[in-house]
């Protein structure tokens, strides 16, 4: 089978077939393939499920939640316009404070129960609550209304002008009002997708199977997904090989290398993730802005990249797309590898010798950053010392914001617009683990989610990115695309813009 890459996020291309199957599922078509249902498709992932945090972007949700639970829009990743799924249209006032919903009247949940604008709306407001974990949630919040018109109808009365609200409808699953509390342990975890959540095994396994009265026919060819949670590499690698596992997530780019040069696999770059490194502005000495300066040019991006990624990312001090108004080369090479300027830095502040401990998420990627992290701080006169949490702890550790003195961090949001990045990044928004807020920052952030037109939202982005740079309370070391690999013979498997496996139309050769 011919190889070949496609990619997801803002550099997305698919070829012809998955673009047709994109917009086959999109439009709630029949798909004309001769295949029959049955078998069992095997996945892995690299963290648990979290099914307690169903409206939070979790590492250990992507790789199955979209093929359970549905948003009202998807973004299409030929044009980047939003598609309908479970709204079947949608009409913004000329004035861009209101909108009407108008919601599919054939969707049921995997309960049997029809979907009504009752269940849009508790999703929506559910997300709005910061218990809820929702990265997009902040949006929500910026509605001044929502009303029930009838069973398939919703009307939202926006604060403001909102630039971002599609932003909220591709992440925000609609969920089951009346099962939604019974989430947490995996029994009731209701969706309206072609798949259901039928079984999870804390830690080691996730069973998906085929949801019979899906609304679009010929959808879901597999009858089970079987997932299976597999956090070392080297044991998902095995798995590839002897086909016990025919898509394998969470993989690092030197993981997947052997696969980029075999004709029996895949590698699908998907989405994107960026990984700062953030510190406690509280915690001496790193309450000192040198020794924060400091860190920031000891650190080795490049090598990073090459090492850890491959040379399949982008060296970036910053949060944004490259993309974005106020982006500039400049800025995201603030803080070029110095680490002779790091060594003075911290000789001034007088922090010579001291001892940073560095929290660190127990996926790969971020243990080989951490490595040569330890590596670039001792050589400027630092005491790095790891912290390794599993993936629920540090999740956990982050909403709350107590990450400690410093932290790796990993945010798949590459995709959202700058201001929604804002909001919705851990390492930016109020509570950040950095314990960074204060007038100057909320002034400068107010004006760049004042900015409508791109001018004024480039000066805006520039004066808020050179103030945060300057603060280097959390800095970007690289921004990378995700990878999954698939093996030959798996036809159909598709991905959202930010990464999330959408698996309706897979099917084996």
């Amino acid at each position: 089978m011919k190889f070949n890459v496609l990619r997801t996020g803002g550099s997305f291309r698919a070829s012809l077939a998955s673009m047709a199957i994109a917009a086959t599922l999109l439009s709630g078509t029949t798909l004309a393939q001769a295949q029959e249902h049955g078998g069992i498709l095997t996945i892995s992932q690299v963290a648990d499920a979290q099914p307690v945090a169903l409206l939070a972007l979790r590492a250990g949700n992507t790789p199955w939640i979209r093929n359970v639970f549905e948003t009202l829009t998807r973004i299409d990743p030929a044009t980047f316009q939003p598609q309908p799924v479970l709204a079947e249209s949608w009409t913004l006032a000329e004035d861009g404070l209101s909108m009407t919903i108008a919601l599919r009247s054939d969707v049921t949940f995997h309960s049997g129960r029809p979907m009504t604008a009752e269940d849009v709306k508790f999703s929506f407001e559910t997300a709005a609550l910061p218990e809820s974990t929702s990265q997009v949630g902040f949006i929500a919040r910026e509605f001044e209304s929502m009303d029930v018109v009838d069973d398939h109808t919703l009307n939202i009365v926006f604060k403001r002008p909102l630039s971002n609200v599609f932003d909220f409808f591709e992440e925000t699953y609609i969920v089951d009002k009346d099962t939604y509390d019974q989430r947490e342990d995996g029994s009731q975890v209701i969706g309206t997708g072609p798949y259901t959540f039928a079984e999870w095994s804390p830690g080691a396994s996730i069973t998906l199977k085929r949801y019979e009265d899906y609304r679009v026919e010929d959808t879901a060819w597999f009858d089970e997904i079987e997932v299976a949670i597999i956090p070392d590499p080297t044991a998902t690698i095995a798995a590839l090989r002897s086909t016990r596992t025919q898509i394998a997530t969470g993989l690092t780019p030197r993981d997947t290398l052997e696969f980029t040069r075999n004709p029996q696999f895949e590698v699908v770059e998907t989405g994107g993730t960026m990984y700062p490194l953030g510190v406690n502005v509280g915690i001496a000495p790193l309450d000192n802005k040198l020794v924060r300066q400091a860190i920031a040019y000891a650190v080795d991006r490049e090598r990073i990249n090459d090492q850890v990624f491959l040379g399949t990312g982008t060296v970036t001090d910053l949060f944004w797309s490259p993309s974005a108004p106020g982006y500039t080369d400049e800025l995201a090479s603030h803080y070029s590898y110095d680490p002779e300027k790091a060594k003075g830095l911290i000789a001034e502040a007088g922090a010579e010798g001291a001892t940073i401990p560095i929290v660190v998420p127990a996926i790969p990627s971020q243990r080989s950053i951490f490595e040569i992290v330890q590596n670039n701080l001792r050589e400027v006169g630092l005491i790095p010392e790891a912290v390794v949490l599993d993936v629920a702890d540090f999740d956990k550790r982050q909403v709350a914001g107590d990450l400690g003195a410093a932290f790796l961090l990993l945010h798949g949001q590459i995709g959202f617009s700058s201001p929604t990045l804002l909001s919705s990044l851990p390492s930016l928004r109020e509570g950040n683990p950095s314990g960074f807020w204060n007038d100057d920052y909320v002034a400068l952030r107010e004006a760049m989610l004042a900015a409508t037109a791109p001018e004024a939202l480039g000066e805006a982005t520039t004066a808020l990115t050179e103030y945060m740079l300057d603060e280097a309370y959390s800095t970007v070391l690289v921004q990378a695309p995700g990878q999954i690999v698939v093996a030959a013979g798996l036809e159909g498997v598709e991905t959202s813009v930010r990464g999330g496996l959408i698996l309706a139309g897979a099917y084996e050769e």
